[in-house]
């Protein structure tokens, strides 16, 4: 179980650290509710299998957030246009 723990953990380490890089505009609210829903499902484990499925949550939400991040990347990056 606390190999699952440290599992979660480290996920959600990585997702706060891509909210505080690139949160505060238009996926704000939902980095919230997906941090939010997260720490509530970790609060519910009681066992091992619960713990599992709250890897898998985290590993989803993780893949969400480097989306995210991803997505923040090219509109901060895109090029100027040449005719408007």
């Amino acid at each position: 179980m606390n190999i699952h723990k440290e599992r979660v953990n480290k996920l959600i380490g990585k997702c706060y650290d891509i909210f505080h890089e690139y949160g505060g505009y238009d996926y704000n609210d939902e980095m919230l509710y997906q941090l939010q829903g997260l720490r509530e499902s970790m609060h519910e484990c009681m066992n091992e299998k619960d713990w599992e499925g709250v890897v898998e949550e985290a590993e989803t939400t993780n893949t969400w957030f480097k989306h995210i991040e991803k997505i923040r990347e090219l509109q901060e990056n895109i090029p100027t246009s040449l005719y408007c």
